[in-house]
């Protein structure tokens, strides 16, 4: 479900389960139009099933795709041109550990976002996604170092962990996007806290979760809160939420949660600065410093969770303002 407040546009979208990808890595150093044709005729080989355990290492839950159809090509070759080839690619900072990362909720408005920033920050990246076809009309097909693998937080455990593979960090941009509010907790509690079993199965070692502003607000004395009083009644989303987030804190990982006011697709140069706080400070209200956040801006945050030694067990409220300073990479998790 897409939570709509009053202090966000939109919260983030879950996976959606599909077949996997019968695309295959593109190798890297070949002119453009050679990469294009060679993912092109890649993606429309009808691909038999995989005989790969679901819980083998590195392996995901597999089916057969049969051709892909024209709009979808025509979409991925389009976004292909927005993701950066290896070689255009710099080196990792300061997280020499960390080389791949598996992103739960690729697809989603967000987390395609932290896909294309992991990217550019030089990481190679496990796609999570339930639908394989959306995920090539993105154009992750076209990126060597993007792996699109089949990926429901819903599902069995096992499956998880084949999809998260060997990657060495989660970061996870689910939620919801049904209309039944009885299934919210199937995602945003369940899904969560099974997919950081799954990073705990697979020996991953940081785990950096999307959540949302107002998850503590009753702990804190904003039960009477509008904004957390009509989110919340969409299913409980905060508190299932928050069931998630105190999961996360208790598992062991390290970990950094990510509390995003309201959530726009416009860029940061429209919605405005960075602003960062400090656990259960930021409310959505209107003597709030700022009460919405670019995507664009969430996808870094998210991504520089895993390079900075100060966002380490840590919990971050984010909203922007336009009047706001830009503040330097290094502040973030200064709080």
């Amino acid at each position: 479900m897409h939570v709509i407040a009053p202090f966000s546009s939109a919260a983030t979208p879950c996976l959606r389960r599909s077949g996997h990808s019968a695309c295959k890595p593109v190798p890297v150093g070949l002119p453009r139009t050679h990469l294009r044709a060679q993912a092109t005729a890649r993606c429309t080989q009808h691909a038999a099933p995989s005989a790969a355990a679901p819980d083998a290492p590195g392996a995901a839950a597999a089916t057969g795709l049969g051709a892909v159809d024209r709009r979808t090509l025509l979409l991925g070759l389009l976004a292909a041109g927005q993701l950066l080839p290896a070689w255009q690619l710099p080196a990792l900072a300061d997280t020499p550990e960390i080389t791949t990362v598996f992103v739960a909720g690729s697809t989603g408005n967000t987390g395609r976002r932290v896909v294309q920033q992991l990217r550019a920050a030089g990481y190679k990246v496990r796609a999570g996604v339930r639908d394989v076809r959306k995920a090539q009309s993105l154009g992750f097909a076209f990126d060597a170092g993007i792996s699109i693998v089949e990926a429901d937080v819903t599902k069995d455990l096992k499956s998880l962990e084949a999809a998260i593979g060997d990657a060495q960090a989660v970061i996870c941009a689910t939620g919801f996007s049904g209309v039944n509010p009885l299934k919210v907790a199937s995602v945003d509690e369940k899904g969560t806290i099974n997919l950081v079993n799954a990073a705990k199965a697979r020996g991953v070692s940081t785990f950096v979760l999307l959540s949302s502003l107002l998850t503590n607000a009753a702990a804190v004395g904003q039960k009477n809160n509008p904004n957390y009083k009509i989110l919340n009644l969409l299913g409980g989303v905060l508190d299932h939420k928050l069931a998630a987030e105190r999961y996360l804190r208790a598992s062991g990982l390290r970990y950094t949660i990510v509390r995003p006011g309201g959530l726009r697709s416009e860029p940061a140069s429209e919605v405005g600065q960075l602003i960062v706080s400090k656990e259960d400070s930021l409310f959505g209200l209107d003597s709030d410093p700022g009460r919405a956040i670019s995507r664009d801006t969430v996808a870094e945050v998210l991504v520089a969770a895993l390079q900075q030694p100060a966002a380490a067990n840590m919990v971050l409220e984010i909203v922007s303002s336009p009047s706001a300073p830009q503040l330097p990479k290094e502040k973030w998790f200064n709080v």
